[in-house]
């Protein structure tokens, strides 16, 4: 039996949670503009993770048994849109940043991180899944809306996956990849502004208990191990959609209760991943 993940090794979690932290501190002292967040999210999106998911993808094998991420997803995805239909209106900004997960700017670099680069393809496999619950359940967008940099990164890999590119190009890949973590982090650390409410801390024990709660019950009826089990956690335990904040106001969700919660799922994520570690 694969023993949990040790203190020493979350440690590089810690790191990526310094970078958070140094991006709130540049927040406070005005060191980098709101022009400047929106480059960094910008050149993140547009260059550096399309570069990591090509490279990932191409060069790590993707187990077929990886495949069963995308139910689990949808599982919990479903069950979090039916409750955000069934509860009284007031209560959807709760249920909106409870189940919807920053899978992407931290859910990637917090998997290599933990789980090493040849786990990303894993880490991809649930966000893009994710991504696909957000735009074709939660917000209703059309075809177009699911054509972005990263899912484009992630066809042309599995495309490519069986051509001998040249070295030159993969290692550009890779070291423009290798940047997605530390400017992801220092995005994340740039949208948390320290306003909130204590009522924010429900939607953030939904979003960092009961998520990944619901996917570790899932990994009893799943057919997952491993890696492929502990990316499916990991990528549950997030904390809130940074740009949850954009896509809830295009439904007419309140932007400052969703910026709230955003800020303290965030705010206590370092505590709750160290649990959910140990069931990795």
């Amino acid at each position: 039996m694969k023993q949990p993940v040790s203190l020493a090794e979350m440690s590089s979690v810690f790191t990526l949670v310094l970078i958070v932290v140094v991006g709130i501190l540049l927040r406070r002292i005005h060191a980098l503009s709101e022009q400047d967040t929106t480059s960094i999210r910008k050149l993140v999106f547009n260059i550096t993770l399309p570069a990591l998911i090509f490279i990932s993808l191409y060069s790590n094998p993707i187990p077929l048994k990886a495949l069963w991420i995308v139910p689990g997803v949808i599982i919990i995805q479903a069950i979090g849109y039916l409750t955000f239909r069934l509860v009284p209106i007031r209560y959807r900004e709760t249920i909106f940043s409870g189940f919807l997960g920053n899978t992407g700017f931290m859910g990637y670099p917090v998997v290599q991180a933990v789980l090493g680069q040849g786990a990303l393809p894993l880490a991809v496999i649930y966000d893009q899944t994710h991504s696909f619950m957000i735009f074709s359940t939660w917000i209703h967008k059309n075809l177009h809306s699911f054509i972005n940099p990263p899912l484009v990164a992630m066809i042309l890999a599995l495309i490519l996956k069986r051509v001998a590119l040249p070295q030159f190009f993969t290692d550009a890949c890779q070291l423009v990849g290798n940047t997605t973590s530390p400017l992801a982090m220092l995005f994340v650390g740039l949208n948390v502004d320290l306003d909130f409410h204590w009522s924010s801390l429900i939607p953030a024990a939904i979003k960092l208990a009961l998520v990944p709660a619901m996917a570790l019950a899932l990994t009893l009826v799943l057919p997952v191990a491993g890696d492929i089990r502990s990316a499916f956690i990991l990528q549950s335990a997030m904390p809130s959609l940074v740009v949850g904040v954009v896509y809830g106001a295009e439904i007419g969700l309140d932007v400052k209760k969703l910026s709230q919660n955003i800020v303290v799922s965030t705010l206590l994520f370092p505590l709750t991943i160290l649990f959910w570690g140990r069931f990795l």
